[in-house]
């Protein structure tokens, strides 16, 4: 058990969590999801999880590319040319 806090709606304080349990979110992002200690309710806490570098595979974050952002504003330019 993690006895993390996070706000309640129903009883509109903050309270500890039981029952939690680290998920991550589609966008990979962190969260605790658990149930209020005093009435039940269900309850979402948004990061506390493991770091991205932590998971496995994942040790560097992507790198755009130059070149691809290069190419678009080049066919971005020459589409505002043609239309004058």
């Amino acid at each position: 058990m993690l006895a993390t806090e996070g706000y309640c709606v129903k009883c509109k304080a903050k309270r500890q969590m039981k029952g939690e349990s680290q998920v991550t979110m589609k966008n990979g992002r962190p969260a605790t999801k658990g149930t209020c200690s005093v009435c039940g309710t269900k309850m979402f806490r948004i990061g506390g999880g493991p770091s991205k570098a932590v998971k496995k595979g994942k040790t560097k974050p992507k790198a755009k590319s130059k070149a691809k952002s290069k190419a678009k504003s080049k066919a971005k330019s020459k589409a505002k040319a043609r239309r004058r």
